[in-house]
């Protein structure tokens, strides 16, 4: 069972990471072509951060509580349908229809979380190192296909790369539904076993090792994140670049990342 875990926990997250690779680089163009800023791609991209950041701890002790293969499969079809909407924001041009996309994807974006559990469920010791590993590889792997291919796709039309992103997050699902099995085993205890503890993110914080990591994350996402708002529009200013070569460059980001 492990091998088939670990097989599948990288090809969900593989899948994944091209589908937000396809979308992200080329937001900001979305957001001009439907009238809006530079600072409504910030607050898009905020948005769903903010949603992210409230659902994923609920989607975490969920899959405590009932298991990683159910939180993955609803993650997956919450990016399936948001990228559907995102589709039918970028064909009928409305920016309200993005937002909406942008939080659906942001309150079911759990899977990660859920795929690195299920990679501790079934290893231990050197493996869970290299079963992490394999989390990232296919992090990086999907962040240097995804913008490429989106920027290759995006002159068919404009809802091209949305769809490309909701067929690759769909086929996962379908993967998981059928092939992945579940990894978290329910004893009897389970059923008594609070679901959170509210003392938690208190002690995460008066501890200094778990306070150090969570700060370097927090460092480290701003400047993702300020990456992903900023790079594409200072692109096309400065230099008039468009969607392909925004989305080589978010390839070699990545590709460098790896």
């Amino acid at each position: 069972m492990k091998s088939r875990v670990l097989f599948f926990v990288f090809a969900t997250v593989l899948l994944d990471m091209v589908g937000f690779g396809i979308v992200i680089p080329l937001l900001p163009f979305y957001v001009q072509s439907m009238g809006g800023s530079a600072e409504v791609v910030g607050l898009l991209l905020g948005t769903f951060a903010f949603t992210q950041m409230i659902a994923t701890p609920i989607l975490g002790r969920l899959s405590d509580r009932y298991g990683r293969r159910p939180v993955i499969l609803a993650s997956l079809a919450g990016n399936t349908l948001a990228m559907l909407i995102f589709a039918a924001a970028a064909e009928q041009a409305w920016l309200p229809l993005l937002f909406a996309s942008r939080i659906l994807a942001g309150a079911t974006a759990g899977n990660l979380g859920a795929c690195q559990a299920a990679v501790a469920d079934v290893t231990t010791g050197a493996e869970r190192a290299a079963g992490m590993g394999r989390v990232g590889a296919g992090i990086g792997l999907g962040l240097v296909i995804g913008p490429v291919l989106g920027s290759t796709i995006s002159h068919l039309h404009p809802n091209a790369p949305p769809l490309a992103a909701a067929f690759f997050a769909f086929t996962d699902l379908l993967g998981v539904y059928f092939l992945m099995p579940e990894t978290r085993v329910w004893t009897p205890a389970d059923a008594t076993t609070p679901v959170a503890d509210r003392r938690s993110l208190r002690r995460a914080l008066v501890a200094p090792p778990i306070l150090a990591v969570m700060v370097i994350y927090f460092l480290t996402f701003i400047c993702m994140t300020n990456v992903q708002v900023s790079l594409t529009l200072l692109a096309d200013a400065r230099l008039g670049w468009k969607a392909t070569e925004v989305g080589h460059l978010f390839g070699l980001y990545g590709l460098m990342a790896l």
